[in-house]
C-alpha cells in the first residue's frame, strides 16, 4: 500500500512539473514571438521596454548593446517574410531567471542578402518588477548538411 501511494505521489509530482514546464514554454514562446514580430516590423521601440538596460545581443558581427539593437532594428535592415519555432525549451535557472532555447526557421533578407534559413537561438530572461525582460540573446546559423559523395 505504501508503495502505491509513493508511486501515485511521484506521478502527480511529474504531472505538475510537466504542466508548469508547458506553461513556462508557452509564456516564453509568446515573448519570443513578440520580439520576432517587432524585429520584422522594424519596431525598435518594442526593444526599449523588452530589453533590460544592460542587455547584450550576440550575432555574427559581435556583441551589441541595447542602444545599438534599438538603433539597428529601427533602421529595419531586414525583411522578415515568415518564421517558425521548433524544439522550444525553457530552463528555469531560479525564480527570476530563465533560459529559453529553440530552433527558428525563417525566410528573411538582410542587407540584400538571404539570411540563414535555420538558426539556433537562446534568450536569457530576468524578471524585473514582475515583468520578464530580455537580458541576453544569441543566434547561430545552422550548418548546412554535408552531402555525401555517391559511389
Amino acid at each position: 500500500m505504501k508503495r502505491i501511494i509513493v508511486v501515485i505521489g511521484l506521478v502527480l509530482i511529474s504531472a505538475f512539473a510537466a504542466s508548469a514546464q508547458t506553461k513556462d514554454e508557452a509564456a516564453f514562446t509568446a515573448l519570443e514571438k513578440q520580439a520576432w514580430d517587432a524585429f520584422g516590423k522594424g519596431d525598435g521601440k518594442f526593444f526599449e521596454t523588452f530589453l533590460i538596460a544592460e542587455a547584450l545581443v550576440a550575432g555574427d558581427s559581435g556583441f551589441g548593446s541595447k542602444a545599438q539593437v534599438v538603433k539597428d532594428i529601427t533602421a529595419k535592415p531586414c525583411e522578415l517574410k515568415s518564421y517558425s519555432f521548433s524544439n522550444f525549451k525553457v530552463m528555469m535557472l531560479d525564480a527570476n531567471t530563465a533560459l529559453a532555447t529553440y530552433e527558428a526557421t525563417q525566410d528573411a533578407t538582410c542587407g540584400g542578402q538571404k539570411a540563414p534559413a535555420k538558426v539556433f537561438a537562446s534568450t536569457v530572461y530576468v524578471k524585473r518588477k514582475g515583468k520578464w525582460m530580455g537580458a541576453f540573446h544569441q543566434e547561430t546559423a545552422a550548418a548546412q548538411p554535408m552531402s555525401m559523395p555517391m559511389k
